[in-house]
């Protein structure tokens, strides 16, 4: 895109503001290349600026800002952190495009810190699920996407200290040996997984859900189907039940 100076009727602020919007909005794109700067500005630095704007450039990068956001690093993306959730969707009918234009265009992308050291902000994966589940209706697509962030989290508190996002996760709790969390499933959410954490499997128990818990440790991220038992030490409130329970998970490193 090309360089622009703001008029003096735009500030920094609006000048950034109405760029993401150039960014993010397509039909306001399109509307600026067919009618022009005059029909889409709503002042006189706005249309300073669109005026300026390199429309072959602009499309470029926006098409460069949907692939950072899908894939926003070396190691992940969206698209491997959720595979299962996106094939769930894709079952009924949703494509890539479909959903990462949704994302950008909900209030939920906007809670994702974009641009590096401007202000604490969810992660991408976080705003990403927040966005999937506010329209999950399906029990099986909820715990899938909550299951897929979960181990996301996890990796990252494993593996980066001190974060760079904020977490707005509930129930994830502080150990001594680093974090843990645990999450009610059903049974048969939790058999598409492949992953019981050695127990038999909550439909092979004959149980309709199941208890599944996250732990960060100094040798790295366990997680699997627990016991009741083993649920009892994310009680809310101090009892000797929860501590039993603590002081087993701590003797075998988990806590």
């Amino acid at each position: 895109m090309t360089s622009v100076e703001p008029a003096a009727s735009l500030d920094g602020e609006r000048l950034t503001d109405l760029l993401m919007r150039l960014l993010l909005d397509a039909d306001l794109r399109a509307r600026l290349a067919d009618e022009g700067a005059e029909a889409v500005a709503a002042d006189p630095g706005e249309l300073e600026c669109l005026a300026s704007v390199d429309l072959a450039e602009l499309d470029t990068t926006a098409r460069r800002l949907r692939s950072q956001v899908w894939r926003p690093g070396s190691g992940g993306s969206l698209a491997t952190t959720f595979p299962r959730s996106l094939r769930l969707l894709q079952d009924t009918g949703a494509t890539e495009s479909d959903l990462l234009t949704g994302f950008l265009g909900s209030p939920h992308f906007a809670r994702f810190r974009l641009i590096p050291y401007t202000a604490p902000g969810l992660s991408a994966e976080e705003a990403f699920a927040s966005y999937l589940l506010e329209g999950a209706e399906a029990r099986a697509l909820r715990d899938t996407v909550t299951h897929e962030l979960m181990i996301a989290l996890f990796t990252a508190l494993t593996c980066e200290q001190p974060l760079s996002f904020v977490i707005e996760a509930e129930g994830i709790v502080p150990t001594d040996r680093g974090h843990a969390a645990v999450r009610r499933y059903a049974a048969s959410s939790v058999a598409t997984w492949g992953a019981t954490g050695g127990r038999p499997s909550a439909e092979a128990q004959g149980a309709d859900e199941a208890h599944y818990a996250y732990f960060t440790t100094p040798a790295g991220l366990a997680h699997g189907v627990v016991s009741g038992r083993v649920a009892e030490a994310f009680e809310a409130g101090p009892s000797e039940r929860r501590e039993t329970a603590r002081r087993a998970l701590a003797h075998r490193g988990l806590w």
